[in-house]
């Protein structure tokens, strides 16, 4: 058998080298060996830190059959960014020499099998080596916020990051030094910002009409309505620069028209007087009527500020006076393209102006020191120009995608550019500030993207400024989402053209390996639940940020709704990460359906679950489990104390009576009367003309001496509650519109063609000339009428003297429309609220009584709408909450802050809006306390009873947090979500 073996040993070798010794298969001599050499290596494995100490790897050969010639050693298929040192090591024969490994700083990190080669003349031998490139844990570079922005200020002497939110209705203020959010300061609309000279107070500019300031020491936040100044369309106020004299240049912009530079850019420019508070107009004159300010600039010193327009401008502070100069002085040769953006140093002596093409650096008096052409065409409206701290450089932000190109501001030449690649982009990304200690803060993707600028930036390529690997597709992601906590995972990622060799992965920071030659990643264990990021970096040091693309364990980050009825079977939204497909859900600890739930692909989950009926005033638990662990929410929802179906059928609107306390439900030819302490229907009212006329709009006097009811054939029914047989129809001679309100001198107001008053008293009626808008409302003790415009697109609201009917009415608010209308009990304020019967939502806008509007509502995104606007909306008795139904819930809407305090689910469906619509009359209405609603709905007249007072619900802990939230359902500005509103939309609903 061993003479077998060594004749199958012989037969393969000699094969391949030839056999020594023995004879050939032949019978004749076998020829002698031949020399040959192996290599041996010392360790077979090395692991090398990026950037790390340099490891030694031994290599030796082996001599054999007398081999005697020098070797030429060498390594290939080494890790991108590990060099080998020396490249070329020549060894003797049974000798041994060193080789030294070093991993960049950028090296990628991954394992991977290399080869070491020996090579002597037509001899070759190799040996495996094992290298894994190692990578310690890194700061995420990205902070989520939630929201949308695109403005910043930081400052230095608090090390404190400000940004406007206006998806959120808050300034947000992050550290300068870990970036985590520090606070949340309610502000209405904010959009612009700047700091006083003072050093301690905040100018905001808004998407509203007014502008704020906020003081950086107590956070409190001071409203500034700017009042109409001729013209003529309604104007909010983006873009805001301080100066050191206490005046505030600020851009006006006419809403719903999008100016040069898009959001910041505006049809004129004001100042604010912030000494005595007055506000005019500087731009333009009189009789000058096409005008557009781009953004504007200032220096760090407050003294000096430059905008663009018809020329460019350069403002002097010390002189309180505007100095021009022809566009093609600052972007000469003959101001080809236009002039795309500008910036100013700290002490204003040096001004930079960027086109489509080049960048162009002057001094004070507008000489040209020095131009140069930037990489890539510059676009304006969306891009931003700064200077750094120190003067030195002229940073570009371009985006889609996101890049920061860097020009030389001494020797003016462009030096390369810094990635801040997001894979979602969402057209807003901005540089919001730059430190002095070279941090550059860049708001995208709700969050904030921080680019380390002292590392060495990034070479232009030849083809332009954004190199073409910069986009997700170098970074071929995982196909696992999701892990449960405290487990690594190996999982295969995509190989061919998408994977780029050379990248490090990291997951919220931490090393994920590369391994098999790039088939597979082991992804890092973690012990905290909930989104995380995903970074990929190249070896040129160029990134792109996965943000919330994977996620370990189960996190809760809220439910739609915090309120529920203690009837009924109500859809309820759970937003969470890690619910897998099919998780397993309990309230209460009582377990419920699961109607649907969405992709795990998209790790920020929603599951659509039934909630069943519980005991009235009930807190309860809501837990989740799946294959990735568990997590629950404490006392996440209430039954409120009770709700109850009162059967009915052909009611139009609801209105309690204060002083009888009664609910009259006005149906076709009666008013039923419900006794709100029984809930039993009491003796009807009913009205004359029954069978030939019919009502379906009504209202009470202040007093409550006159109920007076509309007919959509003309007809004005008068009934005093005390002695309703004594009703008497007047007839108005008019078109009857859609709405009808009473003032505190007994008078009723009706819409129409034309409008008309009819004397409650005298029943004389008598026609109002002018127009007040279709739908007019009345503050309950009469003092206030206010109108709106329901025509889509224009914007338009007015103020009634109750007294003459003299109508006070703003420039027109561009693309806005309200559908319902709300005023305060005391008409101190009202609200526009717009809604369609084919979208979702609805959108609310505050307005003061001098009709400037200073705030809209935001939905977070624990609670989005999925159903559409019920007709009614009303205040709190206190003024503190905008109580606004949709189909299957009701919202409280804080009106202060114009965030949801609360969502309460309703039992049954509401009576939606849907056209066309005979009247605006309210489908629900409030007990005088505010603890009880009352609506209209499928089958009768639901009624709800609070645990409190609708002015007492406290605000809701809708998610916010980076790990507990998401993307925000928040619109850019008004424009944007009034075109959302009106557009096509599919309900939420999953199933």
């Amino acid at each position: 058998m061993r003479a077998f073996a060594s004749l199958l040993g012989c037969f393969c070798l000699s094969t391949l080298l030839g056999c020594g010794g023995g004879g050939t298969n032949d019978g004749s001599p076998s020829p002698p060996s031949q020399p040959s050499f192996t290599l041996s290596l010392s360790p077979a494995s090395v692991t090398v830190m990026q950037g790390g100490t340099p490891q030694t790897l031994q290599v030796q050969v082996n001599a054999q059959n007398g081999f005697s010639s020098v070797v030429s050693i060498s390594a290939s298929n080494l890790p991108a960014g590990v060099t080998i040192s020396p490249a070329s090591l020549s060894l003797n024969p049974s000798s041994s020499g060193a080789l030294i490994l070093t991993a960049s700083k950028t090296a990628s990190i991954e394992q991977i099998s290399s080869v070491v080669t020996g090579v002597s003349g037509s001899l070759t031998s190799n040996a495996s080596l094992a290298i894994s490139v190692g990578g310690a844990a890194i700061p995420d570079p990205f902070h989520f916020v939630g929201g949308e922005f695109s403005h910043g200020y930081y400052d230095e002497a608090r090390q404190l990051l400000f940004v406007p939110n206006p998806a959120l209705n808050e300034i947000d203020i992050l550290s300068g030094t870990n970036f985590s959010v520090q606070e949340r300061v309610p502000a209405p609309q904010p959009w612009g910002i700047d700091q006083m000279a003072d050093g301690n107070t905040l100018v905001i500019g808004t998407e509203a009409q007014q502008i704020l300031t906020l003081d950086e020491n107590t956070l409190n936040v001071t409203s500034h309505p700017v009042p109409a100044l001729g013209s003529v369309s309604g104007l909010f106020y983006p873009n805001v620069v301080a100066l050191a004299n206490g005046k505030v240049l600020i851009i006006g912009q006419e809403q719903g028209i999008d100016s040069n530079n898009i959001l910041d850019g505006g049809q004129y420019l004001l100042e604010w007087d912030s000494t005595n508070n007055s506000f005019h107009i500087l731009e333009p004159g009189p009789g000058q009527y096409s005008w557009e300010t781009d953004s504007l600039a200032r220096s760090a010193d407050h003294k000096w500020a430059i905008f663009s327009a018809d020329q460019f401008y350069l403002y002097s502070s010390a002189a309180d006076s505007f100095t021009p100069f022809p566009l093609s002085t600052v972007n000469p040769p003959q101001n080809d393209f236009g002039v795309r953006g500008y910036a100013l140093n700290a002490d204003g002596s040096k001004v930079a102006v960027v086109s489509a093409q080049q960048a162009t650096f002057l001094d004070r008096s507008f000489n040209v020191l020095g131009t140069t052409a930037i990489p890539g065409a510059f676009q304006g409206g969306r891009t931003n120009v700064t200077f750094t701290p120190d003067g030195r450089y002229l940073l570009l932000q371009y985006d889609l995608p996101l890049a920061i190109e860097v020009l030389d501001a001494s020797n003016y030449v462009t030096l390369g550019f810094y990635s801040g690649v997001m894979n979602y982009e969402d057209n807003l990304e901005r540089l919001l500030a730059v430190s002095s200690s070279g941090l550059a803060f860049v708001g995208i993707s709700g969050g904030v993207r921080v680019i380390d600028m002292t590392v060495p930036f990034i070479p232009n390529p030849a083809n332009g400024v954004t190199p073409g690997i910069n986009n997700s597709a170098w970074c071929s992601l995982p196909g696992t989402t999701e892990i449960p906590l405290n487990m690594g995972e190996l999982v295969s990622i995509p190989l061919g053209s998408a994977y780029y060799r050379g990248v490090s992965y990291y997951f919220e920071g931490q090393p994920a390996p590369v391994l098999s030659n790039g088939s597979q990643i082991e992804i890092p264990a973690s012990s905290t639940a909930g989104g995380a990021d995903i970074e990929c970096i190249g070896p040129d040091g160029n990134s792109v940020m996965f943000e919330y693309v994977f996620s370990y364990g189960v996190k809760l980050s809220g439910l739609s709704a915090n309120l529920l009825p203690p009837i009924g079977n109500s859809s309820v939204y759970i937003t969470g990460y890690g619910l897998s497909s099919t998780p397993t859900v309990s309230v209460g600890g009582q377990p419920i359906t699961v109607q649907a739930t969405s992709s795990p692909k998209l790790p920020l989950q929603i599951a659509q679950v039934q909630i069943p009926s519980g005991a009235p005033g009930a807190s309860v638990n809501v837990q989740v489990s799946s294959a990735n662990g568990s997590d629950s929410l404490s006392q996440a929802m209430t039954y409120i104390s009770a709700a109850t179906i009162i059967p009915s059928s052909g009611l139009f609107q609801v209105l309690f009576d204060a002083h009888r306390n009664v609910l009259y439900a006005l149906k076709a030819t009666e008013v039923d009367v419900l006794n709100p302490s029984t809930l039993q229907w009491q003796s009807p009212i009913l009205l004359p003309g029954a069978g030939a006329v019919s009502y379906n709009m009504m209202s009470l006097t202040p007093d409550g001496s006159r109920l007076a009811i509309a007919s959509p054939s003309g007809y004005v029914a008068v009934v005093d509650p005390n002695n309703p047989s004594q009703a008497a129809a007047v007839a108005t001679n008019s078109i009857p519109g859609i709405s009808i309100a009473t003032s505190k001198y007994n008078k009723a107001i009706l819409t129409g063609s034309p409008n008309v008053e009819v004397d409650l008293s005298t029943l004389n009626v008598k026609p109002l000339p002018g127009f007040m808008g279709q739908l007019i409302r009345a503050s309950a003790d009469g003092t206030h009428l206010y109108g709106a415009d329901l025509n889509i697109g224009s914007g338009q609201v007015y103020s009634i003297d109750p007294a003459t009917y003299a109508v006070q009415r703003p420039p027109q608010f561009g693309d806005l429309f309200w559908s319902d209308l709300s005023v305060s009990a005391d008409g101190s304020h009202f609200a526009g609220i717009t809604g369609a019967p084919y979208a979702v939502g609805d959108v609310v806008g505050f307005y003061n009584p001098a009709m400037n509007l200073l705030n809209l509502t935001v939905y977070p995104l624990a609670s989005p709408p999925d159903d559409t606007q019920v007709l009614g909306s009303t205040f709190s008795p206190g003024g503190k909450v905008i109580v606004s139904p949709l189909g299957d819930s009701i919202e409280f809407w804080d009106t202060s802050t114009g965030t949801l305090r609360a969502r309460l689910m309703t039992p049954e469906e509401l009576n939606v809006f849907s056209y066309p619509e005979l009247s605006v009359a309210p489908q629900i209405a409030l007990d005088p306390t505010g603890q009880t609603i009352y609506a209209i709905s499928t089958s009768g007249l639901t009624v709800l009873q609070l645990p409190q007072p609708v002015d007492n619900l406290p605000l809701s802990p809708w998610a916010l947090s980076a790990r507990e939230a998401g993307y925000s359902q928040g619109f850019t500005n008004i424009a944007a979500r009034m075109r959302a509103i009106r557009s096509e939309q599919s309900r939420l609903k999953l199933h």
